[in-house]
């Protein structure tokens, strides 16, 4: 006997969410992985995915790579119909992604029950900054990972 969960991966369950956003649905998906760190927790926090009217520069998109990888990152820079694309954790852009290739847009996600629409300021100023930062992630990760280490966990509780 097995036990525990089972989970289905994302090749199946793409097909579903690709035919959802094709008829006009939106769809709620959970955050896997950390790529989009520290937007998203793996596994903590859920994207509402809406289907695409017109793509800008800091939206967040789910699309399909060329290897048939199914991904949700931002987009750092728009030209044409080719975007670049990269993880908010990442500090490697993804070159020559066609808007064709993009299935959703996130419209707003979830984080302990509290649902953050992407029209919200913080979001908006987040969105700004870390786009503007990209040459910089290495840097401002290892300044966050020092400060909470610094001010975090490792602080003796009175």
């Amino acid at each position: 006997m097995i036990a525990g969960k089972i989970t289905p991966g994302m090749t199946d369950i793409a097909p579903h969410i690709e035919e959802a956003i094709a008829h006009g649905k939106k769809v709620k998906l959970t955050v896997t992985g950390n790529s989009m760190y520290p937007l998203f927790k793996d596994r903590r926090d859920r994207a509402v995915l809406s289907p695409i009217e017109k793509l800008k520069k800091r939206d967040v998109v789910f699309y399909k790579r060329q290897n048939g990888q199914y991904v949700l990152h931002r987009i750092v820079k728009k030209k044409g119909n080719m975007l670049t694309i990269a993880g908010d954790n990442e500090t490697v852009k993804e070159y020559q992604v066609n808007v064709s290739d993009c299935i959703a847009v996130m419209e707003s996600f979830e984080r302990n029950s509290k649902e953050s629409n992407v029209s919200d300021l913080w979001y908006k100023v987040y969105s700004f900054f870390w786009v503007a930062f990209f040459p910089f992630r290495k840097q401002c990760r290892k300044f966050l990972h020092f400060g909470s280490k610094l001010f975090g966990a490792n602080r003796k509780k009175d």
